[in-house]
């Protein structure tokens, strides 16, 4: 009995094999390479946009918040600046600062004809470093006693209070010349001690009895050489000279930031400040430009 030969393949057999599965491998891949690279691109830009959304949020939030004429900016040099980008800046850093406000309201000028339930004689005394005043309407939002000072000193980590803020020598919340600590308040009353300063007096009334409380200084630090980073800085001390590191509570609002402008149009009697802010951010050739521009109410 003749014996049966092995089956299997042959070399030919074998090549024309390989060939059709690389050549199916190459067309699959071809197929699938460019949708799967688009995904990724995709998920790279709105990973980006979906942080520099995040935080010009939460800076037009802020800036909304700022007491009128506190905004300000200031490059690596400390220059006071209206405009400041990272691209020319003085150690490619811009840094933009304001006072947050809590809440606001007017003042009483006037003595009440009736019996006061208030405070001493009702009226804001500007002659005087120590005093309570009734509140014409009501607060809406009162500060809660853990967060009122009882000297200027806790101006920056506690409820203070500011009076015509121009900005301009002798009216500027930033030298301290028209803010004094809250000690106690209610939706109807407020006390101001600023017992620590002897020769201290809010130096300009309001022309429209207006007050500011305010709660601390913020700052948005953009140093796209330093990792990178938009910072925001808050609950620190106010100064008179803009630091672009001013200590306080750090917080990261965005990464991967690769230029910054912020600029600053100062309002007038007939239109309102403009903050103009812009970023860019990039990730692996995945590069977005976002801008916003933020109306400031200036009237103090």
């Amino acid at each position: 009995m003749r014996n049966r030969p092995e089956a299997g393949f042959t070399l030919i057999e074998l090549i024309v094999v390989i060939v059709l599965i690389g050549v199916i491998a190459t067309v699959v891949a071809q197929n699938i390479y460019a949708p799967v690279r688009s995904f990724l691109d995709l998920s790279r830009r709105a990973a980006l946009q979906d942080t520099a959304e995040g935080a010009l949020r939460r800076m037009t939030r802020e800036v909304r918040l700022a007491l009128p004429n506190s905004v300000r900016l200031r490059d690596g040099s400390a220059t006071m600046l209206d405009t400041c980008d990272t691209t020319t800046a003085s150690g490619n850093i811009c840094a933009l600062e304001l006072v947050r406000t809590l809440e606001g309201g007017r003042y009483r000028m006037a003595l009440d004809a009736g019996t006061s339930s208030y405070c001493a004689d009702d009226t804001l005394d500007f002659s005087v470093n120590t005093d309570c005043f009734q509140v014409l309407g009501q607060l809406q939002d009162v500060p809660a006693p853990a967060t009122l000072g009882n000297q200027q000193a806790d101006c920056g980590t506690k409820v203070c209070m500011v009076i015509y803020n121009t900005g301009q020598p002798g009216a500027n919340v930033y030298d301290k010349d028209n803010i004094a600590a809250v000690e106690t308040a209610s939706a109807d009353a407020i006390t101001f001690n600023n017992a620590d300063v002897p020769t201290f007096a809010f130096p300009w009334e309001s022309p429209e009895q207006r007050f500011q409380l305010i709660d601390t200084p913020v700052s948005f630090v953009c140093d796209p050489t330093g990792g990178g980073l938009l910072l925001r800085y808050s609950n620190y001390n106010i100064s008179t000279a803009q630091s672009t590191t001013p200590g306080g509570l750090q917080a990261e609002l965005a990464d991967n930031v690769a230029s910054c402008s912020f600029r600053y149009e100062q309002g007038a009697s007939s239109r309102s400040g403009l903050v103009s802010i812009a970023i860019t951010l990039t990730r692996d050739n995945e590069s977005i430009h976002l801008l916003e521009q933020i109306h400031v109410f200036n009237l103090p």
